[in-house]
């Protein structure tokens, strides 16, 4: 099976980190002096890529680079574990890490256990904590983590042609200047999102069939079908949009901002742009960025907007 592009060109060292170069500075500048970082920002912006590199420079082993989602395992029995295991010495080497990704979704219980080790953490632990949402966590802990918050951001365009390119003429691809301006459009900055965009279009030949995939965001056609319903009359169209949903894979934060960019276009056309705003602000909060049930809910409220008298 082909590797992915984005994890084949995934950043080896602080040097292949592109963009945030003011934060790589503050970070090599101040490495060893804090034991707990905060790293925020939208999805696919290399936080948890720059905590591993963060790891190599800490010159911890692999072996004691511990990745936690708290996604899966936020519980309060995580945090119980994690405060017996931590304090113990290291097996190899003389530093441990550990990196909790979405940590805004640890449980409040969770949350609060976590305190006093993030206060006073162990002389060789350190802890890298990433998150979208970091609004959601405990103020203590934001507080806790200050020496070492660093919030990610899009990379600027001049910056992502840079990675595009170098990508494009390391993997022998010659994409016309049409589709190659369409990638950069579409992925916004985002490095994941932009290097997955022209992973799924490397392979085409017909520039018209790379520009209407790169269009839809996503490869799964379902999108479109989901973004008609939103935009249509029909009295029963959350019963279809329930059952599109269903044939949706993509991460919900793929399938919200490929709603936000479908409508965008839409309100931006010909007729009345009331309705597509409407949804946009359905799915313009970040609330709805914590998951599918979140986004069920969106597509729920977008299905039920009315036009007003």
């Amino acid at each position: 099976m082909t590797e992915p592009l984005h994890i084949k060109y995934r950043p080896r060292d602080f040097g292949e980190f592109i963009g945030g170069e003011e934060i790589k500075k503050s970070i090599l500048d101040g490495l060893g002096t804090t034991h707990t970082y905060l790293f925020h920002g939208p999805r696919g912006c290399g936080k948890t890529t720059l905590a591993r590199l963060l790891a190599q420079e800490l010159k911890v082993d692999g072996f004691e680079t511990h990745e936690m989602d708290a996604g899966s395992s936020g519980g309060i029995d995580e945090i119980r574990k994690l405060k017996i295991t931590a304090p113990l010495r290291p097996m190899v080497g003389n530093r441990k890490i550990y990196i909790i990704d979405e940590c805004h979704l640890l449980s409040k219980t969770a949350m609060g256990g976590s305190l006093k080790l993030l206060e006073e953490p162990p002389k060789h632990v350190f802890f890298v904590l990433c998150t979208t949402e970091p609004n959601k966590l405990l103020l203590t802990i934001v507080s806790r983590s200050k020496a070492g918050e660093f919030r990610m951001k899009p990379l600027p365009r001049r910056e992502m042609h840079k990675l595009l390119a170098w990508i494009c003429g390391e993997e022998g691809i010659q994409p016309s200047k049409n589709v190659y301006n369409a990638i950069l459009d579409a992925g916004e900055g985002i490095p994941r999102d932009t290097i997955g965009i022209l992973d799924k279009v490397k392979g085409l030949k017909d520039e018209k069939e790379a520009l209407s995939l790169i269009e839809l965001g996503i490869e799964d056609r379902n999108i479109g079908e989901l973004c008609r319903l939103l935009l249509g009359g029909d009295r029963d169209k959350w019963k279809k949009a329930r059952e599109t949903l269903k044939g949706i894979e993509e991460e919900p934060e793929t399938v919200r901002r490929a709603i936000l960019g479908y409508m965008n276009k839409v309100s931006l056309g010909d007729g009345d742009p009331y309705l597509p705003i409407c949804v946009i602000e359905e799915f313009a909060d970040n609330y709805y960025d914590s998951g599918r049930a979140g986004l069920v809910l969106s597509v729920y409220r977008a299905c039920m907007v009315k036009r007003k008298n």
